[in-house]
């Protein structure tokens, strides 16, 4: 097989590093290790944001994490950093490494472990900071309303206020619906190509 390399500059401070694969290894900035010793491989993306009237406040990216048998951890993404707040999205070269990493991979170590969707410590703190902040909207609205309506002072200025807050509730709503697809899972090789 031809070698294949993939290169990106996280940010500002970092350099652009090239990753490369041969017929047998990884190589990157800090070295090389064979596929026989890739113990998982991990694709999965962080969605982007957008506020309304703000427009794209978080750019969304595709992430892969590869654990090597040491424990340590090789981090690619399909972000490359250009200039301050100015990335560039490299997914179609991306896709074509991670596709071609995971067949070598596959093919040296059947032991190893291929996953899709965010590792579960950040999976889990998206997940709550999201659900908390989506039940408190819900609870602040809610109780304000029965508070108001108690003490007859809901004015439509007042409810135009609460009926504003609940529409609040779209962000953190959709936010946990794109977190929830990106749960681990077995990889499947539909997985490399799309959000997960």
């Amino acid at each position: 097989m031809p070698n294949l390399t993939y290169q990106v500059r996280r940010s500002l401070a970092a350099s652009t590093d090239e990753y490369a694969l041969t017929d047998a290894a990884l190589l990157w900035p800090g070295g090389s290790v064979p596929f026989a010793r890739i113990k998982t491989v991990r694709i999965y993306s962080v969605p982007g944001m957008w506020i309304f009237g703000a427009g794209k406040v978080a750019f969304g990216s595709r992430r892969c994490a590869i654990t090597l048998d040491s424990g340590a951890t090789i981090e690619l993404t399909s972000q490359h950093y250009l200039s301050f707040g100015n990335f560039e999205d490299r997914s179609a070269a991306f896709y074509t490494f991670v596709s071609a990493l995971i067949a070598r991979v596959r093919a040296a170590n059947p032991a190893a472990q291929l996953v899709s969707g965010m590792p579960p410590m950040l999976w889990w703190f998206w997940f709550l900071s999201f659900g908390l902040l989506a039940v408190l909207l819900i609870l602040f609205t809610a109780l304000g309303l029965v508070g108001l309506s108690l003490e007859h002072k809901n004015s439509l200025g007042t409810s135009l206020l609460f009926l504003v807050l609940a529409g609040l509730l779209i962000g953190p709503i959709s936010f946990l619906r794109a977190i929830w697809r990106r749960r681990t899972r077995d990889l499947n090789s539909g997985d490399i190509s799309k959000d997960v």
